[in-house]
């Protein structure tokens, strides 16, 4: 058996590589994540934030498992988020280990000084035997996500339904680009959800968006084939009160409940309703088959899974964040 490093500019290398991460993902009943175009454009470097590797272990010409390597340069650059994946006919033979100890080599090379890990769960008990590799390997469980599914399209009934417009605030869309007029703001509203959304006690540094940063990130999200949908509710004084984003690769049967935010002042009026609704009325209108839409959400975070339960999603899995010090 072999280390294979992964960079995506083998076409074929990186087709087994992600061909494994997907298998192994479809694994559960309502798999997520990115397709292999998408994530052919992280694995292709040059992004501000990020750098991305791959690892797999190569036996002859077959591949027994992988680990994705995220390397965060702006925040967090203590901290590599590895996800690890091995096919089901050679587990327990010891492969996610060796994966594991090359990760914390690579790891401590690079001056890193944690390794963060995202392990899906049964939706009840939080447990899986991704759970139990991660506590057995000294990781411990910093937070948890409920991962909540919508069926779409929806009857145009059920939407409108569920639709109530708040008084004293108007509703403004965007696609691809959020407008000139909107940047500062949008980009104010970014950091206070990267500072607002809960994380446990992972003490991981929140998301420093500026102007530029959503300028690149939209670059990139064009580059990966994706598209996005948001809505925000903006008050009397022309502030931006809220927003929701919708969207996923074109073509997709799997696409994602980005971010929903209400600033505090702003909480209590039902305006992560006023703006999903909408901007889920737009996402369906350009659909043209059925798709899954997923989010997740902190268990704590009980006014959002109100407002997710009450457009319909059902919760499938948990998702628990991991973390360990080298």
């Amino acid at each position: 058996m072999r280390i294979v490093v992964v960079d995506g500019r083998d076409s074929e290398v990186f087709g087994r590589f992600f061909g494994v991460r997907d298998r192994v993902g479809r694994e559960w009943e309502f798999p997520a994540g990115l397709g292999i175009d998408e994530a052919r454009v992280l694995f292709a470097g040059g992004h501000a934030d990020m750098r991305v590797d791959g690892l797999g272990v190569v036996d002859g010409d077959e591949w027994l498992g992988i680990a994705w390597l995220d390397c965060w340069l702006l925040e967090n650059t203590d901290t590599v988020d590895v996800e690890l994946a091995v096919e089901s006919r050679y587990r327990r033979r010891g492969i996610g280990s060796r994966l594991l100890d090359e990760v914390i080599e690579r790891a401590r090379s690079d001056g890193r000084t944690r390794l963060s890990a995202s392990v899906i769960a049964d939706a009840v008990t939080g447990e899986s035997a991704g759970t139990a590799f991660a506590e057995a390997r000294r990781f411990v469980r910093k937070h948890s996500e409920l991962h909540q599914v919508l069926e779409l399209p929806l009857g145009a009934g059920q939407i409108d339904g569920l639709d109530r417009p708040v008084v004293g605030y108007e509703i403004v869309q965007w696609r691809e680009h959020t407008p000139d007029d909107w940047l500062e703001q949008f980009a104010d509203a970014l950091r206070a959800m990267s500072q607002d959304v809960p994380q446990g006690d992972s003490g991981l540094e929140a998301t420093r968006w500026t102007p530029e940063r959503i300028r690149q990130a939209e670059a990139r999200r064009l580059a990966q084939g994706r598209f996005c949908h948001t809505t925000a509710a903006v008050d009397g004084d022309g502030r931006l009160a809220a927003y929701t984003q919708m969207g996923g690769a074109t073509g997709s049967t799997d696409l994602y409940q980005f971010d929903t935010f209400v600033r505090p002042e702003h909480r209590g009026k039902r305006l992560g309703m006023a703006v999903k609704v909408p901007n889920l009325r737009s996402l369906q209108a350009g659909l043209d088959h059925r798709v899954v839409l997923h989010t997740w959400n902190a268990p704590e975070n009980a006014p959002m899974i109100a407002v997710n339960n009450h457009l319909g999603f059902r919760t499938v899995d948990q998702r628990i964040a991991f973390q360990r010090r080298l």
